[in-house]
């Protein structure tokens, strides 16, 4: 390939890129080997979900000590989506759902090899009605009865059953007429309740008596605590402790980033801090499944970081970090005795090894690597960084740039870059650029591999991914900020991201396009209506574009104004780049007509427009098939408009159930925009908590580095 030269402040830099073997979308976008992976209570079994020779997603076990593996469900149309252990040896639960409609269907499964030789597709239905979805409520690993919900009666609320795995037996055990959560000791007794109060506040209730509890009527509950509209991004009951008297919570009574707390569950007041979180919010918690003590707890800025909380497990947990200094370690789980445990680390530029810990002796063994088809290619790094929005809110977000394209030093940028030079983050050219915005919007880009990622990168472009105000993880400020603001500051940080990268040199401005699902794909949308200049292209998955319908209820005139304000459909006709527009017929979140109404204005205007619609997915497209035909078609487009590189691709090669039309673009002759959108804002003040002064933190955890040689 040539070699580029660059200028800067008289000085020539002349640097060489190198060539990068094209990942086949086959290898990124099949079902990886190894998913949903866990360890058995006694640590005997590890299971796993992987596609059979049929390529249906199926259950596999392999044993901790040795190498045999066996497929122990055999479901042969609809793919297994996640499955648990029980606390009686060779039986597990799994769920499906019917070609991404999300009601989920729950089953129990012997799968011990005698019952497999005696029939190998039996199973026994816990819930499979139609139209009804079934969770898993509470399942504590000791009991034969695990909890499930049902919303069998009314859609919105889950009626609460006992399911015995040893005599299949369902039982009723409380009708919910009015609660959407509930919380469960160790004894999987009802504890709590929580309702969202006409405020916004989150109200929890406890049962009134201690016997158990079989109905929501207001005679049996009675207020437990009221955690205030701003304080709720943050605020979650974890757990009990091992005498069920005691209770483990994230607050966020005074605090930004939260406060992990024990208190009496009698009185709460009594709130002992363990922990207080020092730059993002609590990740994980780890309790001892035994003992239900405190072991560690995970906050996650840029990348994850482990504070421990119990001496003699820090010695584990040095011992883990040690192993590979590079990555950053993740308990997947644990037996019950905590002697042996599944351990990952996650990196950006290397697929997740997964490990055997045996703690009696301290060593970990490579157990299975998920996707060991990718240890041949170079992959991309992952940069997490902090930018500031046009109001000064701090904005954290990550960038990847192809492993290909050649890098500044500190030496060769402006004083002011230099920081971000040293990250790895200035390119020697500005690159081509994908914006990708996650959904939610109450989620958060995370540090580690993705095969999106992978794949942009791999073909050229710079991915630019950002936790825009109303994300979680960052502390409840930035999380609540975003209140009102869709298509409006959220909308502005994404603009703000760009202009930072364009302003570093990483990003050339023409060529960046706009991309992401769900929220994301709204946000697409607002971006090709709202600012239709700013991006070359944009692709939209199961995007909304019609906050109206979205909410399913006629609001207050002012209210439907301004929903209308920020809600693309209405301004259509302002589209003037390419957009693709990817739907499931079935998705239960985001209606087939979102998509359906916002392509029907499109034509109305013949504005072109890419459409692709799978009748058999849902909330996105997960099956394999159906996967590898939509990024072949994304593929295509964003070369078509950004010029990366690309697989060959054929529509129909992979035999999907995609309908839709070829490539199109939009014509040179079509009219230019009014001009931007700027909706009125739609907000609703936070309410004032009444605050609580905590004592003062006296637990300073431990902080775990790896050990330099």
């Amino acid at each position: 390939m040539l070699s580029l030269t660059l200028i800067i402040t008289h000085v020539f830099i002349v640097t060489t890129t190198f060539a990068v073997d094209i990942i086949p979308r086959e290898i990124l976008f099949q079902d990886p080997k190894y998913s949903s992976v866990s360890l058995s209570p006694d640590g005997k079994q590890v299971g796993y979900v992987a596609p059979d020779e049929n390529g249906v997603r199926n259950v596999y076990t392999r044993c901790s000590s040795c190498s045999y593996s066996r497929q122990v469900t055999f479901e042969t149309e609809h793919p297994i989506l996640d499955y648990i252990w029980t606390a009686i040896p060779d039986v597990i639960i799994f769920l499906q759902d019917n070609h991404g409609d999300e009601n989920t269907k729950i089953y129990k499964k012997n799968i011990s090899a005698t019952a497999i030789a005696a029939d190998k597709t039996a199973r026994v239905v816990i819930s499979d009605k139609p139209m009804v979805k079934g969770v898993i409520m509470v399942n504590n690993l000791l009991s034969d009865t695990i909890l499930v919900g049902m919303n069998d009666e009314n859609p919105a609320l889950h009626n609460i059953y006992a399911f015995n795995c040893r005599t299949d037996e369902l039982t009723l055990v409380l009708r919910n007429r009015r609660f959407p959560q509930f919380f469960f000791d160790n004894d999987m007794n009802i504890r709590l309740a929580s309702e969202e109060g006409p405020d916004g506040e989150m109200i929890y209730y406890r049962t009134k008596n201690s016997g158990p509890v079989k109905t929501t009527d207001p005679a049996d509950w009675v207020e437990y605590l009221r955690i205030q509209h701003e304080d709720k991004a943050i605020t979650l009951p974890l757990t009990f402790d091992k005498s069920d008297n005691f209770m483990y919570w994230i607050m966020g009574e005074n605090s930004d980033l939260g406060n992990l707390v024990v208190f009496p569950f009698e009185d709460p007041a009594q709130k002992e801090i363990l922990y207080t979180a020092q730059k993002a919010q609590i990740g994980n918690v780890l309790i001892h499944p035994v003992d239900k003590t405190l072991l560690a707890v995970t906050e996650v800025y840029h990348k994850p970081e482990i504070f421990v909380a119990n001496d003699t497990f820090m010695d584990d947990l040095q011992y883990l970090v040690n192993l590979k200094p590079t990555g950053s370690i993740r308990i997947i789980s644990m037996s019950v005795d905590m002697s042996t445990w599944l351990v990952t680390y996650q990196s950006a530029d290397e697929p997740n090894d997964i490990y055997l810990y045996r703690r009696w002796n301290k060593k970990a063994e490579l157990f299975m690597s998920t996707r060991p088809e990718l240890k041949k290619y170079t992959l991309n790094k992952q940069v997490g960084f902090d930018f500031p929005a046009r109001d000064d809110m701090t904005i954290q977000a990550y960038l990847s740039l192809p492993p290909q394209a050649p890098l500044l030093k500190s030496t060769q940028v402006p004083d002011g870059d230099r920081v971000y030079a040293n990250l790895g983050m200035i390119p020697a050219v500005p690159q081509k650029m994908v914006v990708l915005v996650h959904g939610g919007p109450k989620a958060r880009d995370h540090y580690g591999f993705s095969p999106m990622n992978a794949w942009l990168t791999n073909r050229g472009y710079a991915v630019l991914q950002v936790n825009f105000r109303g994300s979680t993880g960052f502390g409840k400020r930035l999380t609540n900020a975003g209140n009102g603001e869709w298509g409006r500051k959220m909308h502005f940080d994404i603009l703000d991201a760009v202009e930072f990268a364009v302003s570093k040199g990483i990003a050339n401005r023409s060529e960046v396009a706009v991309m992401g699902g769900s929220y994301g794909g709204y946000e697409t949308l607002v971006a090709l209506t709202f600012t239709p200049q700013t991006f070359a292209c944009g692709v939209d998955i199961v995007g909304p574009s019609n906050l109206i319908s979205l909410v399913q209820a006629i609001p207050p005139e002012e209210g439907r104004q301004s929903l209308q304000s920020r809600s693309p459909l209405f301004f259509a006709d302002r589209v003037v780049k390419p957009i693709m527009i990817i739907q499931g017929a079935n998705d239960p979140r985001v209606k087939q007509s979102e998509s359906d109404q916002f392509v029907s204005a499109l034509e109305k205007k013949n504005i072109p427009v890419t459409y692709l619609l799978y009748p058999d997915e849902g909330h996105g497209v997960r099956k394999p098939q159906n996967s590898m035909e939509q990024h072949g078609h994304i593929e295509t487009f964003l070369q078509q408009c950004l010029g990366g590189e690309s697989q060959p691709f054929q529509p129909g090669q992979y035999n999907s159930t995609a309908i839709g039309p070829a490539i199109a673009r939009l014509s040179p002759q079509h009219p230019s925009p009014r001009g931007p959108v700027a909706p009125s804002i739609f907000y609703r003040p936070p309410i004032r908590a009444q605050r609580v002064m905590y004592p003062p933190n006296q637990n300073v955890m431990n902080r775990i580095f790896p050990v330099q040689g």
